[in-house]
């Protein structure tokens, strides 16, 4: 945990308690509870959606994709661009597929 073991946790403790006081330590804590709780429900979510985007994207993209027939030949089998990159292909071939959609 944040690299802290249980001595440096209970000094810790220690100096809240000190500086805090008994009264206000519980809320305190309770507060620090209930914020850790919501970032973590937030991670959990925000990371779900990025797991699942990719697989909602394809459903869009499958659902608004003319058939092959439809689509210009000099965009079904585009050539690489030297220096080019996978992802900057593929958001090529992506934009020309989605231009021809918009012309036909």
């Amino acid at each position: 945990m944040f690299g802290i073991g249980p001595e440096e946790l209970v000094l810790l403790l220690i100096i809240a308690l000190i500086v805090l006081g008994p009264e206000r330590m519980p809320k305190v804590a309770r507060d620090i509870g209930r914020v850790v709780g919501d970032l973590r429900r937030t991670s959990d979510q925000l990371r779900e959606e990025f797991l699942n985007a990719d697989k909602l994207l394809d459903k869009a993209a499958d659902a608004a994709a003319p058939p092959a027939a439809a689509i210009p030949a000099t965009t079904q089998a585009s050539e690489p661009i030297p220096g080019e990159t996978a992802f900057d292909r593929e958001m090529r071939e992506a934009r020309e597929r989605l231009k021809a959609q918009r012309d036909a």
